[in-house]
């Protein structure tokens, strides 16, 4: 059976005090975001999750949301899993090659082989990544396809997560009357769609994906994801000494924080102004970045801190994801104190480009490589469905990207002026 051309995904995500699902089509080689949503949740505190019940009824109700957007009823889901308690397991997996050549179903088994190998007790396997080929003596980072051989010998990583926590997730999602098409951690879903293995085969690359609450410390070397750390602190710190003297919205203050934090010698203005019992109160830029100067140094300073032992080998990039991506504050001085390149990240496709959407995102584009390797042919809702609501809506065949919407526009300004 041949990979259907089009395929539409779902990717889910339990991150902090909220759940979001990312919608996507894949037509044509390319990815078309269809729709984003999210929804709070207090039903998980630190991994843990605190209310199954409530848990799964937050998932409903955001699949319902998402389902009504798009028109079509989401069924499956590709789940984002966090880095909690990650393990790597190498190993290498050797098969017999059919018809004396290389080919994908040689992989697939190799594959399918290690996932008989035993891992630690509190952790399963989540992903299993094939890092290098061996065929003839000869190593490669690519599948030598169609190699003339008669084995091959594939060195794989196991990676690995909580195995409490993945249980949970999966078991609330399916309880909220949804089925796991696949699971995926956040760092290497982030790695894949950023092609961070290809840049970590020069060097090594330092993935940091900072949010509110925690931040993802990972390292890739050699082509290989090899570690992922948590830090239970982000941009909350910030945020907290924020509010503790103006008393105002917390989302408020992310935005503050994102566009409004600058150390650079320019004009004092008001940035955020609000009523406070009849009282005209307002923020300038240099008042609210002198209040979280120092919480903002202590943060950078114990990141690079952990990352020194591999800053001074020499030969590294840090790559910052996250909400705290969108700080250019905290690009700076992340550049200031590490003294290495550090890149600002977010995905360029039109539809994610919010560095918070990075693993969602990801975790399709990983998915794409086991949906070439295997053959596969699913999607996370029913195409006819989805394509008899298009149909209603006047949609063009190439599917309304943005390409075809821009060429009508044009189109018809063309024929007014035409016209007159």
């Amino acid at each position: 059976m041949e990979t259907s051309i089009k395929q539409i995904y779902a990717s889910l995500q339990i991150d902090e005090n909220e759940i979001k699902v990312l919608v996507a089509e894949y037509y044509n080689t390319r990815f078309n975001i269809i729709r984003y949503e999210k929804v709070s949740s207090t039903a998980v505190s630190g991994y843990k999750v605190v209310d199954k019940q409530q848990l799964s009824a937050d998932i409903k109700a955001l699949i319902d949301k998402a389902s009504k957007s798009v028109g079509a009823t989401i069924e499956k889901v590709l789940l984002v899993l966090p880095a909690y308690n990650f393990k790597r397991f190498p190993l290498t997996s050797k098969v017999y090659c059919n018809g004396g050549f290389v080919n994908k179903a040689d992989v697939s088994r190799a594959i399918s082989n290690s996932l008989r190998s035993n891992v630690d007790n509190d952790v399963v396997v989540i992903n299993p990544v094939p890092v290098k080929y061996v065929v003839n003596g000869i190593s490669s980072r690519r599948l030598p396809e169609k190699e003339v051989c008669d084995d091959m010998s594939v060195d794989i990583d196991l990676l690995c997560c909580d195995k409490e926590m993945a249980y949970d997730y999966v078991a609330a999602i399916e309880n909220a009357g949804v089925r796991v098409l696949d699971v995926c951690l956040n760092t290497y879903a982030i790695a894949s769609e950023a092609a961070l293995t290809s840049e970590a085969s020069k060097r090594n690359v330092i993935l940091l994906d900072v949010h509110n609450e925690v931040t993802y410390l990972s390292l890739l070397t050699k082509g290989k994801l090899v570690s992922s750390e948590i830090v239970f602190e982000g941009l909350q710190t910030m945020i907290n000494k924020v509010y503790d003297k103006y008393r105002i919205p917390n989302d408020a203050i992310a935005r503050l924080l994102k566009y409004n934090v600058s150390y650079e010698d320019e004009d004092e203005c008001v940035v955020y102004a609000w009523n406070n019992n009849d009282k005209a109160e307002s923020i300038t830029n240099k008042e609210i970045s002198q209040l979280v100067l120092e919480p903002l140094d202590n943060f950078v300073e114990k990141l690079v801190a952990m990352c020194a032992p591999i800053i001074e080998k020499g030969e590294v990039s840090i790559f910052l994801t996250g909400e705290g991506e969108e700080m250019a504050a905290l690009v700076k001085k992340l550049k200031q104190a590490s003294d290495v390149d550090v890149r600002a990240y977010y995905p360029e496709t039109i539809g994610v480009r919010d560095a918070n959407l990075t693993a969602l995102y990801g975790t399709m584009i990983a998915y794409r490589d086991k949906v070439v390797m295997d053959n596969l042919n699913v999607s996370c809702l029913d195409l006819l469905e989805y394509d008899q609501v298009i149909d209603k809506r006047d949609i063009d065949s190439e599917g309304a990207t943005l390409t075809t919407k821009i060429k009508n526009l044009f189109s018809s300004i063309l024929s007014k002026e035409d016209e007159q």
